[in-house]
């Protein structure tokens, strides 16, 4: 472990109490499998290695589904139908990780691992964009700033902004969805997305879907505007600063800063700062150069971010551990992922994939819709993913 690693340790132990969580002690645990992150990913993990010591590490006191946040912040959905509270897994926050001596650090203790399996999910960095005192804006990306805006923009009228990062980001199809449905709930509002996508990863070029062609067609059709390659460098009030120095004006705004890996990733050796902090992984899911080690999730490197594909990594993460400790495991044959956008609660549009290798070719897309049985779909989905995290917490 590096010192300056150590040193936070014995700050946050010092510290009293980080997160809601008292330390008194430094203490070692000892499982089988270590998970970081309770989400989709890490639940799905925890399911499928029933019977197995395992400790999952989380930050965060509720886990919203993420299509639901739209529906929160517009009234369309309470937070008890689509939130649970993290209940029986431990609170802390994971800031170090000593792979050599399979080690983590958390502000919970420490823990060491026969398998480590990150799922942190990704880190929303404010700090990159500098926001003036009084701004106000929605970020559907964020469960405390949803869960504290509950029903905000259901009254969203006049000049609606919606703005997002370049890639990679969790969800790419997000803020389109809060557009449409913006746009059904207040027809005359004035509706733009800002994106600060200025190119696609030369890798993952050939995995990016026809969808996004569908939803520009959709989005001019029901005049809704756009304005495409640029980044959100100020977040003033009522108004936006690109970085071409061009300003956007608002009334509501729905925006969130881009979205990076964790500093500890690449401190520990694990990531890298040239593809932001985000971990690169073998066809196993293994953190390249480990054999113990693991992520899934929006913590890999990879501009596919969403519920499904978080689902299908983590199944064939958790067959391969299952594998290597001589237990039965069945891995899944391809990786999956679906992006289902709804351009009212009742009609939406769905693109879906299967790849393999992960840094593969795409085996097979189809564009779907618009109709009611995709919109349908989604809402199964969505309670499905509710119903993985409280059944993970029912195994421990």
């Amino acid at each position: 472990m590096k010192r300056r690693d150590f040193l936070k340790f014995v700050a946050a132990i010092a510290a009293g109490a980080v997160g809601g969580y008292l330390l008194t002690r430094p203490r070692i645990r000892k499982a089988d499998v270590v998970v970081v992150g309770g989400g989709l990913a890490g639940s799905t993990i925890v399911k499928n290695l029933k019977g197995l010591d395992v400790v999952v590490i989380e930050r965060g006191e509720y886990y919203v589904v993420g299509p639901a946040k739209e529906d929160i912040v517009l009234g369309l959905a309470q937070p008890g139908e689509y939130a649970t509270r993290f209940e029986k897994y431990i609170r802390g926050e994971a800031f170090a990780v000593d792979p050599g001596n399979r080690l983590v650090y958390t502000t919970a203790g420490v823990f060491q691992y026969r398998y480590l399996v990150l799922a942190p999910g990704i880190r929303l960095t404010y700090e990159d964009v500098s926001i003036e005192p009084g701004a106000k804006y929605v970020n559907i990306y964020d469960d405390s700033n949803v869960l504290s805006n509950i029903g905000a923009l259901r009254n969203a009228r006049d000049r609606v902004v919606i703005a997002h990062p370049g890639l990679p980001y969790r969800c790419t199809s997000a803020p389109y969805e809060m557009a449409f449905l913006i746009k059904w709930l207040n027809p005359q509002a004035e509706i733009s997305v800002v994106s600060g996508v200025k190119e696609i990863p030369a890798e993952f070029v050939h995995q990016i879907s026809g969808l996004g062609d569908k939803v520009a067609s959709l989005m001019e059709e029901r005049g809704i505007g756009f304005i495409g390659g640029h980044e959100v460098v100020e977040v003033r009030a009522n108004e936006l600063v690109l970085d071409d120095g061009d300003v956007v004006k608002y009334d509501s705004l729905v925006w969130t800063p881009p979205h990076r890996g964790w500093p500890w990733l690449v401190e520990a050796g694990l990531a890298r700062e040239g593809e932001f902090g985000y971990i690169r992984v073998d066809d196993n899911m293994r953190a390249l150069g480990w054999d113990d080690i693991y992520a899934v999730g929006d913590v890999v490197w990879h501009v596919v971010k969403t519920g499904w594909a978080a689902f299908y990594e983590a199944l064939v993460a958790s067959a391969k551990i299952l594998e290597d400790m001589g237990l039965e495991a069945k891995p899944p044959g391809f990786l999956y992922s679906e992006d289902a956008v709804r351009l009212t609660p009742q009609e939406a549009v769905r693109g879906a994939k299967a790849w393999w290798p992960i840094y593969g070719d795409i085996l097979w897309r189809n564009i779907y819709g618009p109709s009611r049985e995709n919109a349908e779909a989604k809402y199964q989905w969505m309670n499905a993913m509710k119903k993985i995290i409280l059944e993970a917490q029912s195994l421990l």
